[in-house]
């Protein structure tokens, strides 16, 4: 699986370098996938979802709010982990140290959650890193659709 780093997280290059030393060299962006910057959230994920097994990990917190968004991220299987706003208020320092403190859990639950699974992270760290990951489901009308 590789994980694809949105554009909202530029900010996280120190952190992908440091996942990157720490062994999980299948990390990457979207330019480097040929997803050109400014691309429509439903259009990219059908693009990540047409070339294999891919985790997004995206910092718009409502990213799958619009339906046609839930619509295109169910489609195309991708795996995403939804960092929300509070992350950007964090100094790079922190952010990155976060993020790394929780790297493994991601891609454990990346490999055993299987595809199409989504997880909002917290930037706060409670605890063990598992309880920082709350799985995102279908809302009632949604899913009964």
């Amino acid at each position: 699986m590789t994980f694809v780093l949105d554009e909202n997280t530029a900010g996280f290059l120190p952190a992908v370098r440091a996942c990157r030393a720490l062994g999980y060299d299948r990390v990457t962006d979207l330019p480097a996938q040929g997803i050109a910057p400014g691309t429509l959230d439903p259009d990219l994920l059908r693009q990540l979802g047409a070339r294999g097994r891919f985790a997004l990990v995206a910092r718009d917190g409502r990213m799958l709010e619009p339906l046609i968004q839930r619509q295109a991220w169910r489609e195309s299987g991708v795996t995403i982990f939804i960092l929300g706003k509070q992350w950007g208020n964090l100094p790079l320092a922190e952010l990155s140290r976060r993020l790394l403190f929780l790297w493994p859990t991601l891609v454990e639950h990346a490999e055993q959650g299987g595809q199409g699974v989504a997880w909002r992270v917290s930037p706060k760290i409670p605890g063990p890193a598992p309880n920082a990951l709350r799985l995102v489901t279908a809302r009632k009308d949604e899913a009964g659709r």
